[in-house]
């Protein structure tokens, strides 16, 4: 099939015209040519806009053949759909046996499309990964050639070519300063200047940021040139690009402090969780599973970042030491750990009117001793947290429509968004909740590409777990096989949630939690699971339901191969995050009769009646091999 349309006649020799095949393989070079590159004898000292590797149209290959490839799979799709919807009509109207035939036909190619639709989604979504993390690690790789060479020439020459990459004017200097030679290099956008000077060494650098009509704010000065004195120079420019991005924002509406409210957020969301350790006793594990995250601010973007999510073997791995320094925001390699999920502040543009904070304010969460006089056109406003009962925060906010009085320097058309990285797919209870604790009406807000119809999204056990029915798992010397009945949750996958009040941020966190841990323990059933245990001689089979109506329950049937012994489990992530779990005795269901588990309602599935010493081992693990092996060994 063609990916693209030839040009008009006469116009150019006809070419070829691009087939899916083609894009596969231009994809599957970019990978390969720096792959070749890395294995060569100079490495990554090549892998630069001025060496072999060209990595700005190299991107732009990439990301060109992406689209490419998706709207040829979706128009190939939607195409083929119609022509079978045709068919199914005419099937209709004239009821012989022969249309019959063809109607049942078109019945069955019309199913396999419509999965075509969602393995064409979510290729798109994997294709799209791979092109980030591609061009993360050449962006590290520019790091370090230019961190390497300590070449003054090479860094402006890097600085050049950024702002010729993201559409900024650029200015270069050279001046003498205490007999040291000093070179400036400006990136200018509309109401935005970054001035950057270099000298022969990294402390002779200095960075200065000045917007139009916005008094200077040395914070992000010294922010920036943290990047460039510890030499990542991928970092200084991933923030580059997102000032352009807020400079060209602020040429479409109305200008805004973008800098101090940013810092604001950032100033919020540590006050949040300094609240939240006070309430806990100092716990930050706790904080991560039950408060709003773990901030880490300036260190994944411009703006703040807060982790959500842990996976429990990340969690159990980590030390007291780890611990304190994530506590202290100091342990900056954990955004380098695997599987975790975070949330990016930034700002993007609105249909509403927000208002803003003024530069005498310096944040929204604020303590029991703060002076209302001093808030300009804020209220105090009482919030109970969501799930730490006895914590009431406190948070500056307006009301919901402008006053006419109002000093419209406060009223701004542009609104928080918390992006969540990586996106996370949701049932449709999760994503209904988060629409309504941000007052949203429209899936397609929190959602890229939502289906119109529920039945067309694709389902949360083939997104989790990779159309994957059946996997094998070693626990000790025995193998233990695990089968999953046929998908029943569909899902939607939330990557963006526009705030439109800051306190919204710590029940979306609660919401988004209590999905990836879900997320988590269904997608333990795909994968390698060793568990060290010398007593165990026979093989087991599990067999896993999920339930279209009850999203966040798993039901599980093990079966001892050799005795045939049975035991039913029932799990279940409740509104807390917290995995509980019920054994097939606890409920009344009887032995010779697990499937009855099925019929149990949720309203008894309470944790008053359920089993502590099991519920305290699937939250420890969240892994169904393990809570299976638990069965088989207690």
């Amino acid at each position: 099939m063609s990916t693209s349309n030839p040009p008009a006649p006469g116009t150019e020799p006809l070419r070829p015209p691009r087939t899916i095949s083609d894009e596969f393989r231009t994809l599957q070079s970019t990978v390969d040519l720096f792959q070749r590159q890395l294995d060569s004898p100079s490495g990554t000292i090549n892998l630069h806009p001025f060496g072999p590797v060209n990595t700005a149209q190299t991107h732009t290959t990439f990301v060109q053949s992406c689209n490419r490839l998706r709207s040829s799979l979706l128009a190939y799709r939607d195409t083929t759909l119609a022509s079978w919807g045709q068919l199914l009509a005419a099937s209709m109207q004239h009821p012989d046996n022969h249309t019959a035939i063809a109607s049942k036909r078109a019945r069955v190619a019309a199913q396999e499309l419509g999965e075509m639709h969602k393995v064409t989604d979510a290729l798109y979504e994997d294709i799209s990964g791979c092109q980030k993390i591609l061009f993360d690690a050449a962006g590290d790789a520019i790091s370090r050639t230019v961190v390497g060479a300590k070449s003054p020439t090479l860094l402006a020459e890097r600085l050049r070519a950024c702002a010729k990459r993201l559409g900024l004017a650029h200015y270069t200097d050279v001046q003498r300063r205490d007999d040291i030679e000093i070179t400036t290099v400006t990136l200018a956008g509309g109401i935005s200047v970054i001035d950057v000077d270099i000298g022969p060494r990294w402390d002779h650098m200095h960075v200065k940021i000045s917007v139009s009509d916005v008094t200077h704010d040395s914070r992000i000065d010294s922010l920036m040139l943290k990047r460039l004195q510890t030499g990542d120079i991928h970092g200084f420019e991933t923030m580059v690009e997102e000032l352009a991005q807020l400079d060209r924002l602020t040429q479409t509406k109305s200008p805004v402090n973008f800098i101090h409210n940013t810092f604001a957020v950032a100033t919020t969301l540590a006050e949040i969780q300094k609240q939240e350790l006070e309430a806990l006793d100092g716990d930050i594990m706790r904080v991560l599973k039950c408060g709003s995250g773990v901030v880490l601010p300036y260190v994944r973007h411009v703006g703040p970042s807060t982790l959500y999510f842990m996976p429990a073997v990340v969690q159990h791995g980590l030390s007291d030491e780890d611990w304190a320094r994530i506590k202290s925001n100091t342990m900056h390699e954990v955004t380098q750990l695997p599987g975790c999920l975070w949330l990016d502040f930034a700002w993007e543009l609105s249909n509403k009117q927000h208002c803003f904070l003024s530069e005498q304010v310096e944040q929204y969460c604020v303590g029991a001793d703060h002076m209302a006089d001093d808030s300009g056109p804020f209220s105090v406003v009482r919030h109970q947290h969501p799930l730490i009962h006895n914590l009431e925060l406190q948070f500056l906010e307006t009301s919901d429509s402008k006053p006419q009085d109002q000093n419209a320097d406060y009223w701004i058309p542009y609104t928080l968004v918390a992006r969540v990285s990586p996106s996370l797919p949701s049932c449709a209870l999760t994503v209904r909740a988060v629409m309504a604790a941000t007052g949203q009406s429209d899936a397609s807000s929190v959602s890229q590409d939502s289906p119109r119809l529920l039945e067309d999204a694709p389902t949360l056990e083939r997104l989790i777990c990779a159309n994957t029915a059946r996997t094998v798992h070693n626990v000790g010397p025995t193998k233990m096989q695990i089968n999953m009945e046929a998908p029943q949750i569909r899902a939607w996958s939330i990557c963006r949630v526009p705030i439109a009040r800051v306190r919204e941020i710590v029940e979306v966190v609660s919401l988004l939690r209590r999905q990836a841990v879900f997320n988590e323990l269904l997608g333990s059933c795909v994968g390698i699971t060793t568990v060290d245990c010398e007593s165990m001689e026979t093989g087991a089979s599990v067999t896993v339901k999920t339930f279209a109506n009850d999203p966040f329950r798993i039901d599980m049937y093990v079966q001892v191969e050799q005795t045939g012994v049975s035991m039913g489990v029932v799990l279940r992530v409740s509104e807390d995050g917290c995995i509980l779990a019920w054994t097939h005795q606890t409920l009344g269901v009887s032995d010779s009769d697990l499937t009855d588990m099925s019929n149990i309602p949720a309203a008894s599935l309470t944790k008053a009646t359920s089993h502590a010493v099991l519920s305290k081992a699937a939250a420890i693990s969240s892994s169904i091999p393990i809570i299976a092996h638990w069965l088989l060994t207690h």
